[in-house]
């Protein structure tokens, strides 16, 4: 545990948590506090506090890490928190392991059978995890609200698209169209459908070996490919990806962060043009993991008059959240809905995960979408 908390309170002024409850002992300060007494690495004795307690701390985090970007220091809570599931494990963490990593081509089956299921028999402490569930069924093309074209193209440089889970399984359409995106640029598209999950989540939820595997399996496909680009249209996958880098020597980790980039930080130089087909006013959920580097946003602003950001609360994806904590993942959802301007029927974002948790609770008449739905490149002809 790196220890080293001043108690200053930076973060509760953006943890997602804190904001729910008011309860110190749930915001990262309190529960580093909390936990010190544990780390053997001090002295402390993992028994002096039960562990069913400390479990009850580790269902309150949404893994977004903005208590690392605030504090002085920059502690992670959350990986404090990922650590203390790894010592402690439990089979919810088996079984989101399960559902990441082997389950993935089921996902469109289950978000099916979930909309056959009446919401007047299903108990309410199922309701969460059924409504994230029918998110995983895909909404019905709609006419792209911005064009792009390359007003200048590059020379055949070798890229491999890191798609996700979420788009692999249950939103190939990304798929599709980011590789037309990025061949319309003149990039040379690799076959990168060895990729795995980025392995982020598996963190979240203290699976470090599970992690490792993919990690290592990841990155073994990148050499392979001759260390091309990675990019990425999850700023959630992104993240993650980027920290391959500590688990490799400094030159090559130097090489992978470089290379690692958002999907719209390699469309340069684009001509963008408004169809017309965009709402008057749109909302951008703003992901937490682009933190103050957000690619998407200035290029969307540029073919969306109409867009406005929310509150920038976090939707309370988190990970093992869903699966630990749905009732708190759920109201966190709701109220980054709530955060958007009334008008907004229309809400777009760049992370995969985000679009699955916010279409989740969204009201009747709410569409929650990637931006690469509203997006398609210009016909050059």
């Amino acid at each position: 545990m790196k220890r080293g908390c001043t108690q200053c309170g930076e973060c509760l002024n953006v943890c997602p948590v804190y904001a729910l409850y008011k309860r110190e002992e749930y915001a990262p300060k309190g529960k580093r506090l909390l936990m010190e007494p544990l780390d053997p690495e001090y002295g402390g004795k993992e028994e002096a506090i039960p562990w069913e307690n400390i479990r009850e701390l580790t269902r309150l985090c949404a893994g977004c890490e903005r208590c690392q970007r605030a504090c002085a220091r920059k502690l992670s809570t959350c990986d404090l928190l990922a650590d203390a599931r790894s010592r402690n494990p439990h089979w919810t963490q088996s079984l989101w392991e399960l559902w990441i990593r082997r389950a993935g081509p089921l996902w469109p089956m289950a978000g099916k059978i979930a909309m056959l299921a009446p919401d007047a028999i299903v108990p309410g402490v199922l309701r969460s995890s059924l409504e994230t569930a029918r998110a995983l069924v895909d909404l019905p093309p709609c006419d792209p609200w911005m064009t792009l074209r390359p007003t200048q193209k590059v020379d055949s440089t070798p890229v491999a698209l890191f798609s996700g889970c979420t788009a692999k399984n249950a939103r190939p359409r990304w798929v599709a169209k980011a590789e037309s995106l990025l061949r319309g640029w003149g990039y040379a598209l690799l076959d990168s459908s060895d990729f795995v999950c980025c392995g982020g989540t598996l963190h979240h939820a203290g699976q470090y070996k599970a992690q490792a595997e993919v990690r290592d399996h990841n990155l073994e496909i990148w050499r392979a490919m001759g260390r091309p680009y990675v990019a990425s249209f999850c700023a959630s996958c992104k993240h993650s990806l980027e920290g391959y880098a500590a688990a490799m020597d400094e030159a090559e980790g130097k090489e992978w962060k470089r290379k690692c980039v958002g999907l719209s930080t390699l469309l340069v130089d684009p001509e963008v043009r408004a169809t017309g087909n965009a709402p008057s006013v749109a909302g951008y959920h703003q992901p937490c993991h682009w933190g103050t580097a957000d690619p998407d946003l200035p290029l969307l602003m540029r073919g969306v008059p109409g867009l406005k950001k929310g509150t920038g609360l976090c939707c309370g994806m988190g990970g093992i959240l869903k699966m630990s904590n749905p009732d708190l993942s759920a109201e966190m959802a709701r109220r980054c809905m709530e955060g958007f301007a009334p008008e907004a029927e229309k809400i777009i974002t760049g992370c995969s995960g985000c679009v699955m948790q916010l279409a989740s609770v969204a009201p009747k008449g709410r569409e929650v979408r990637h931006w690469l739905d509203v997006t398609t490149l210009e016909d050059a002809s």
